[in-house]
């Protein structure tokens, strides 16, 4: 019943009320009597002092936002303090290191034991395999390799005779790399 309720009942049966105390309860709706003292039922003289435990209700969960932090932690952390925790997405991100959290809905508490929280996790940088272009013209080159999204630096090599074509990439042929990295061109 209601504190108040409670404290009505106590004086009707010739009893006095005694001091109210306010618990967290996780089964016991804010503002309802979870037990007494003496308890119910309990023979004692008239006037006697009813003290009362009243819910809070449930405790709320602060949480912070792990944005940008590792999603590992993040569930071990949400998950110790009872909240449940949802990976909804893994995306590729150019920001957000691989294995961080993208984004966390939501992001502040309060939230509630058996809550849930839904985190997008990263998954790194998109790869983007680095195409042959070993013994083409160095216009060509770097338009292919530009049309990618690549940044292309030009540079000599050691055995540089002039002849415009490339001779070998860093990084190579075949290595997959994030998208706007910068493939350096050695021409021959």
């Amino acid at each position: 019943m209601t504190e108040d309720r409670a404290q009505d009942a106590i004086t009707q049966g010739k009893l006095a009320n005694g001091s109210t105390t306010e618990k967290f309860s996780d089964t016991v709706p804010a503002g309802r009597v979870m037990r007494s003292d003496p308890v119910a039922g309990t023979t004692v003289k008239p006037d006697t002092a009813v003290d009362l435990v009243v819910s809070k209700g449930r405790r709320p969960i602060e949480i912070k936002d792990w944005t940008g932090e590792d999603a590992d932690k993040a569930i071990a952390a949400m998950e110790k303090r009872k909240l449940e925790v949802e990976v909804t997405g893994e995306e590729y991100s150019d920001t957000v290191a691989e294995g961080d959290v993208i984004s966390q809905n939501p992001t502040t508490g309060p939230l509630f034991k058996g809550d849930t929280v839904e985190l997008v996790v990263s998954q790194g940088p998109e790869l983007v395999e680095v195409p042959r272009v070993i013994a083409k013209g160095v216009d060509a080159a770097t338009e292919e390799l530009e049309g990618l999204g690549f940044d292309v630096v030009v540079e000599n090599s050691d055995q540089y005779i002039g002849l415009g074509f490339v001779f070998s990439t860093s990084p190579s042929a075949g290595d997959m790399v994030a998208g706007g990295s910068t493939i350096t061109l050695y021409l021959i």
